[in-house]
Parts: C-alpha cells; structure tokens; sequence
C-alpha cells in the first residue's frame, strides 16, 4: 500500500555535503548526518551547529519556500525561537530542488525526550501561551509570501472523517489499536461542526517532533514551519488533545484564551487524525518514538 510519506527522492549525506559546500563555500563543513527524514524533508546536521534540510517530496518546495519568506518576520514577534533561514540553496543537475540551512536551535524534540504526564502538565500554559501570540500575529507580515492557498481541508469534518475512518481500519487489520469501536464512536460525535475558516497564521504541523525541550524539559523552541499558512486555530489548537493529559485542558485553555467548543472539537478532531497517522506512519517506517506517541494520544484521547 503506498503512503502519503512516501519519499519521491532521497538524498544521502555525502551528495548533501558536496552540494553544500558548492553553494556555500564560506561554511566548509567538515561533518554531515543526518538529523531526521520526515514526511517533506529530510534534515543534515553540520559540524553539530548547523541544519540544512532538503525536500523529500515535490510539494514540499513551495513550503520551503514559504518558510524562506515568513520566518525572518515572526522570529521577533514569538516568545519562543524559531528557525530563521539564512542559507538557500539552488536546484541543480544533480539534485532539482531548492533546500535552506540555518542555525541550529538548542533543544531536542519532546518526542525524545519520553515525557511523563506531569511533564507534558507542566507544558501546558507555556504552548498555549505561544500559539495565543502567533495566533494574534497580523495577517498583513506575510502578505508578500507565497503560501499554498487550500490548506483548509486539513480541519474540515467533512474531509477529515472519511479519513479518520480509513485510517481506523488500517490500525485494526495490523491489531495496533484495540478499542477500535470506542474511537469510531468518538469520531461519529465530531459531525456537523462549523467549516474551516482563515482567520489566523496557523503553524499547520504543530505536533509533538516540532517541540523543543531543554535537558530540564522546559519549552524551549518550535521546529519546521513548512505547514504554515492563513487558517484555522483548531489546527495547532489539537496539540492540546494529542500531547496533554486530560487534566491539562484547563490550564491550556486559561493561558490561550477564548476557545470555543466548535474550534475545541473541530481541534480534537484534527488530534484524532494526526494521531492515527503517526501510529501508521511509526509502524510502517519502523519508528518507535513517533509510533509510542501517536498510540499514547490515541489511548488518551478515548477515554474522554
């Protein structure tokens, strides 16, 4: 069965690192490995201070591009860092896409670090404090960047249930996920809700890789912009279902703000979603991190 992750061209480090020091040769590294390969790119470290990502599949140039363009403008704005990209490279004969670097932020993906409830308890009011200030970002700093302009199927019922649904039957027929009735009923509760709207600079991709902690497992950074757009809160407002404990929810949605219930069930929703891809997605690419996560949110998630 072919997979939406499936890459359409995969790069190895020692072709990065010439193409690299071609275009930059100001830098010279000296090292290269590779960082992580997700579902758009794949991400080279250098020298252990540097990180150069390259398209994985065709439709992720425009988000590279996206990112290019946008991020320089938020970074002041956010209370958190963010990738800035200094470095874009060109396509060439040898590799046909454009690919960026930047600075190495400090931190490790709170997938990794494996953290308790309480942990995730403690994250609570500094996430939603972060995505309150980016949702509240003018519209007008990216009116000159190129963004995808349909991104709202992404967080429409009507789309994303029959998806749900098919992602459902996967996860049963490969026995990953037992309460497979209890999840569909939970799924056939989030019907009729209000359509998407485009109110707000949303991350788009706002899960539990694209979270920095520090070694004390503090916030401490927000990764891979490449989904960012004008769109729906409840897209970035899932992580609160997928990443936090149930008794967290009220804290989260203190610190945010106004949440209504449309925008918190279209929001558990898109966690549901997300969440059975990555258990497919772990299984498939044999990646237990991702594949624990998405099962951790799944569990947690049906028993609401």
């Amino acid at each position: 069965m072919a997979h939406q992750w499936e890459p359409q061209q995969i790069l190895e480090p020692p072709l990065a690192l010439e193409l690299i020091r071609e275009q930059f040769p100001d830098l010279s590294p000296l090292k290269i490995r590779v960082l992580g390969a997700g579902w758009d790119n794949t991400a080279f470290m250098l020298d252990e201070d540097l990180i150069f990502r390259f398209p994985r599949r065709e439709i992720a140039v425009p988000l590279l591009e996206a990112e290019w363009c946008i991020l320089p403008q938020l970074a002041p704005r956010l209370p958190l860092p963010i990738p800035i990209p200094k470095w874009r490279g060109s396509p060439t004969l040898r590799f046909s896409w454009p690919f960026i670097g930047y600075k190495m932020l400090p931190g490790f993906t709170a997938c990794y670090a494996n953290l308790s409830e309480e942990e995730r308890e403690a994250l609570a009011q500094p996430i939603a404090s972060f995505l309150s200030q980016l949702h509240a970002i003018p519209r007008s700093i990216i009116s000159g960047c190129q963004i995808l302009g349909d991104n709202q199927g992404r967080i429409d019922w009507k789309q994303l249930i029959p998806k749900v649904m098919k992602n459902i039957e996967e996860l049963s027929l490969l026995n990953l996920f037992e309460k497979r009735h209890v999840l569909e009923s939970l799924v056939a509760s989030l019907q009729n809700l209000r359509p998407p709207i485009t109110s707000v600079i949303v991350h788009g991709d706002f899960y539990v890789r694209h979270i920095l902690v520090n070694e004390t497992h503090h916030l401490a950074g927000v990764i891979d912009w490449g989904d960012i757009h004008l769109g729906d809160p409840a897209i970035d407002l899932a992580i609160a279902h997928s990443f936090l404990p149930l008794h967290a929810h009220t804290k989260f949605r203190e610190a945010y703000g106004e949440i209504s219930q449309d925008t918190w069930s279209l929001a558990l929703l898109r966690a549901i979603y997300s969440s059975t891809l990555l258990v497919l997605y772990g299984h498939h690419s044999k990646d237990p991190v991702i594949f624990r996560e998405g099962l951790r949110s799944l569990k947690i998630m049906v028993n609401i």
